[in-house]
């Protein structure tokens, strides 16, 4: 199945003028080229229910996926995805079709968690579209990918701790940290963190103790036993 995600624009005449949301690939231009004047569907989302924009981000995962693993059997691939979902996170067997707002993020999320736990690599479509999500940064932290290209990555800090001070020492609980590449780490500091953060749209993840814990940061110890 052949699944285009866009924009109604307007009225055409007795027709509808639909903009991709993405500029086709050669190989959809084919298929498309192919089944001109076939009959085609149209769904409408309800605003209650899982969103096109929700339902491109899960699909363009599914893809990336299906041709990491070598399925290259994407039905196969999302009945795979959800079962282990659902067994995952006690959630019944639903529909991409016409299940909630919050189903769709929550398996959003997991499938997040999913391509950065196993490396699977996205293509530039899904980047583009998961790009400034927070599970993003939060997952690239833990697995140490960069939230902007997901090469290796370290910690930085959103704001600089200071001078003269051992990281290793101090409490980092309510700063603000994400993962960035080597390349990106040094943008950031060529351009300035606020100019950097508002081109990429991300906001960093704020410390908490299972964040500190986590990243074993500073003296998360100490802080962890105080309580």
């Amino acid at each position: 199945m052949f699944k285009l995600f866009g924009y109604f624009k307007k009225f055409a005449g007795s027709g509808l003028f639909f903009l991709p949301k993405f500029k086709l690939t050669e190989q959809e231009q084919r298929l498309l080229s192919k089944y001109e004047g076939g009959m085609m569907e149209i769904r409408i989302t309800d605003p209650r229910q899982i969103s096109a924009e929700q339902r491109a981000k899960i699909y363009a995962m599914f893809s990336d996926i299906d041709e990491a693993v070598g399925n290259y059997l994407p039905e196969l691939t999302k009945v795979q995805l959800k079962r282990q979902f659902c067994t995952d996170t006690l959630n019944e067997w639903f529909s991409l079709s016409d299940c909630s707002l919050e189903l769709a993020k929550e398996f959003i999320d997991w499938l997040i968690e999913f391509c950065l736990a196993w490396n699977i690599p996205w293509a530039t479509r899904t980047m583009d579209m998961i790009q400034g999500d927070y599970l993003l940064s939060y997952y690239g932290l833990k697995y140490r990918q960069c939230c902007i290209c997901r090469k290796p990555a370290q910690i930085a800090h959103v704001h600089a701790v200071g001078s003269g001070r051992d990281r290793n020492k101090i409490s980092h609980i309510g700063n603000y940290v994400m993962p960035l590449c080597d390349d990106h780490h040094k943008e950031q500091h060529r351009i300035g963190i606020n100019t950097f953060m508002n081109k990429y749209q991300i906001k960093g993840v704020r410390v908490d103790q299972q964040v500190a814990e986590m990243l074993k940061l500073g003296d998360w110890r100490l802080t962890r036993d105080e309580k």
